[in-house]
């Protein structure tokens, strides 16, 4: 085993479950749908806002 060349100490590094990186990248999918998902409707309620009149008016 390497002895290390640091002064600095480094604590054991800890590994997650197979389950738990299961539930990481669940939980990581989800945030990104839902900010993908509140990009959609930000860019839909600026469209709603600057062409709403004329669209209604074109009907």
């Amino acid at each position: 085993m390497a002895l290390p060349t640091s002064s600095i100490p480094v604590s054991a590094r800890r590994e997650l479950s197979p389950a738990a990186a299961l539930l990481l990248t669940i939980g990581g999918n989800i945030v990104v749908v839902a900010i993908a998902t509140l990009a959609v409707l930000g860019v839909g309620a600026a469209a709603v806002a600057v062409f709403g009149g004329a669209v209604l008016d074109a009907l």
